[in-house]
């Protein structure tokens, strides 16, 4: 068998993987889907955060070349009880920052514990292709391409259904006045959309990495032993 159809094979083997244990990849998928939503949800705030800023400044520089001294004015007279200063939002922005950060390094955790279990589950498994021939990195190439599949349908996932949620929601709790933490209207432009993508796939690529990259140096004897 060549390189070239064993390369193939493992492709078509994560593929069927994902499909023959249909309950485990969901499950999956739904862990990994609700942490992309929450990091949507933090990026969102924050996008439209910043723009709200840049809107209110412009027409503050719109303000002062139309009439002098009218920004001051419009600092002033344009907050009321449910508004927040310039000042107060730069602090969120800030806020917000560290909360989509801290969110990410909270998702990399889980993701890497999800691919663990997943790992640790299928050691005989392991065993089994080792002991047929199969290289350590043609295996990592079947759990690299299993969880880049389940990174991609995850995102999509929580694009599709989380998307409408947040934004459909944070318009309603606005509406009534009763925003909580939709303070803001939220953004999902395209750029955050490619951003999230990709963090996703790398997140789901590199964590499954890690998960695999112990178990695989394990020699084949040992994996096919039944635990204790």
């Amino acid at each position: 068998m060549n390189e070239t159809d064993r390369s193939f094979n493992s492709a078509t083997y994560a593929l069927s993987h994902i499909r023959h244990d249909l309950f485990r990849s969901i499950t999956t998928v739904v862990t990994i889907s609700l942490t992309i939503a929450f990091i949507l949800l933090t990026t969102s705030l924050l996008f439209g955060l910043v723009n709200e800023i840049s809107e209110t400044d412009e027409k503050a520089s719109i303000l002062d070349g139309m009439i002098p001294g009218s920004v001051s004015m419009f600092e002033e007279f344009r907050i009321d009880g449910s508004q927040l200063s310039k000042e107060s939002k730069a602090s969120l922005v800030n806020y917000l920052l560290v909360t989509s950060v801290l969110v990410i390094m909270v998702a990399f955790f889980i993701m890497f514990n999800t691919m663990s279990i997943s790992v640790q589950e299928r050691r005989g498994e392991i065993g089994v292709l080792r002991s047929v021939g199969f290289s350590s990195r043609e295996v990592m190439k079947i759990f690299l391409t299993e969880g880049g599949v389940i990174g991609m349908i995850s995102f999509l996932s929580a694009l599709f259904l989380g998307t409408p949620f947040i934004v459909n929601l944070a318009a309603y709790l606005i509406e009534r006045g009763d925003g909580g933490i939709f303070f803001v209207q939220p953004m999902i432009p395209l750029q955050l959309v490619a951003i999230i993508g990709a963090l996703t796939m790398l997140l789901t690529v590199f964590t499954t990495y890690l998960a695999a990259k112990k178990t695989l140096r394990v020699r084949p004897v040992e994996m096919l032993r039944p635990t204790r």
